[in-house]
């Protein structure tokens, strides 16, 4: 009886502490995380299944037979919806990226949790990668029918072996690949990091804005060819599309009160230092020249609201950047809540090196670049995303000023065609100068599940 006894008491124990987990959870999210690494790594596939599917919501309400998962991330949905929502007999589905990753560390030890850190020759790390590999195999076809999966960039550390097992299983795994500018110094130092560090793409297809941003996924040996294709940035559709009822009078093209957006910048932009590597070179005078610029406009003339936009994980340092002193009541930091009212409601967008300013530019509002400092540097030359004659350098902080100033006084007609540079500028970084990426993106989609657009 005291052999039995430990045992019982152990199992006990854990039922128990099972029990707690199922009560304490609020939610079918909440649950998946918590219980998906426990059941991913005792191999239970069906309650795993049970759970991941109970983690998938729909994104689009009418049902269809073609059934699509993204797995989520902020702006991706985005471009998602803009290219699916409105596909005939198709329903998209969402799925939170922390519960991919729940099913991941079941496997993956610490030190490969990193996109940084996939590429090894650890036979030990091999094999944790083969038996995550496994396990989706076993897990996947419990989920029920989806017809392929998207996701937003080819190196999570999560999604490789899932878009291998994907692929063996001949269930297309897709990226709609987010963003994407990358200045040349930049792509060449990324494109020589990931080949050491990322290796190479598993899944079917590489959907990308550009032209250049092929050619860096080919040469730096991520993709062939054949699996990247050019599509242009979906959501750029809707900036077209705002821009053309604009210019018919359709409603209001700006905010009743002359607005300033500042797309906020912090002094690494963009850079060399990435993911360990240090550099010297930074944006320190510009990004706090270009600050006090907006601070001072905004105290001298209280006639005129600046919001700041930065990064929601760089709130902080954007702040910072502004300084201790007290702010002016115009002068707000907005870094919550999708852009597209705010990009609606400027006068004119002021930023760098950022595709706010690609999204301003095809909604016809007027865009101004600090263009002085650092951006003045030949050091700095291959770091910078070169707006074109669509926008409008500022020289020097003082001419910053006047620009954004004159905006406020006399706005800009919206106009329904842009004009050649724009075109230009919006073909070079985002694909998308005539507002039919979503169709394209869409065309290769379901070509890959075997159905006609």
């Amino acid at each position: 009886m005291g052999k039995d006894a430990a045992p019982q008491g152990s199992r006990m124990s854990r039922y128990w502490s099972f029990a707690i987990t199922v009560l304490a959870s609020r939610s079918a999210m909440e649950l998946a995380l918590r219980l998906l690494p426990v059941l991913a790594k005792a191999g239970m596939t069906w309650p795993a299944a049970v759970l991941f599917r109970n983690a998938i919501r729909p994104l689009t309400a009418e049902p269809g037979r073609i059934r699509i998962l993204a797995i989520e991330k902020a702006v991706f949905n985005n471009d998602v919806l803009q290219v699916l929502q409105d596909a005939p007999d198709v329903q998209v589905f969402g799925v939170g990226r922390a519960v991919v990753k729940a099913v991941a560390v079941a496997f993956l030890p610490r030190r490969l949790r990193s996109d940084d850190a996939y590429v090894n020759d650890d036979p030990e790390i091999d094999a944790a990668k083969d038996r995550l590999f496994r396990f989706w195999l076993k897990l996947w076809p419990k989920l029920g029918r989806i017809d392929a999966v998207l996701t937003s960039n080819w190196c999570y550390w999560a999604e490789r072996e899932m878009a291998r097992a994907l692929e063996d299983m001949n269930t297309p795994f897709i990226v709609l690949h987010k963003e994407g500018i990358k200045p040349p110094a930049r792509s060449a130092m990324l494109r020589d990091l990931f080949r050491r560090t990322r290796g190479t793409f598993s899944g079917r297809r590489v959907l990308v804005y550009h032209q250049a941003e092929l050619e860096h996924q080919v040469e730096g040996g991520i993709a062939q060819p054949d699996q990247v294709r050019v599509v242009g940035m979906p959501r750029l559709d809707a900036s077209h599309e705002w821009r053309r009822r604009a210019a018919a009078g359709e409603f209001a093209v700006r905010a009743v009160r002359p607005t300033v957006l500042f797309a906020a910048f912090l002094t690494d932009n963009f850079l060399p230092s990435y993911s360990g590597i240090q550099s010297d070179l930074a944006w320190t005078d510009l990004a706090l020249q270009t600050c006090a610029v907006l601070r001072r406009l905004a105290a001298e003339n209280p006639d005129i609201d600046v919001i700041v936009r930065p990064r929601l994980h760089e709130a902080d340092g954007v702040r910072a950047l502004f300084g201790d002193a007290s702010w002016p009541p115009n002068l707000r930091v907005l870094a919550e809540g999708g852009i597209t009212p705010l990009l609606e409601a400027a006068w004119v967008v002021v930023g760098h090196n950022t595709t706010v300013l690609f999204e301003a530019l095809a909604m016809g509002k007027p865009v101004v670049v600090p263009h002085f400092a650092e951006a003045l540097d030949p050091r700095y030359a291959g770091y910078l995303v070169e707006v074109g004659d669509g926008a409008e350098n500022a020289a020097s902080p003082d001419d910053l000023a006047d620009r954004i100033l004159a905006k406020c006084r006399q706005p800009a007609d919206i106009k329904v065609e842009l004009s050649p540079a724009v075109d230009a500028s919006l073909a070079h970084w985002t694909g998308n100068s005539d507002g039919r990426a979503a169709a394209r993106a869409r065309s290769v989609i379901l070509a890959e599940i075997g159905r006609p657009n």
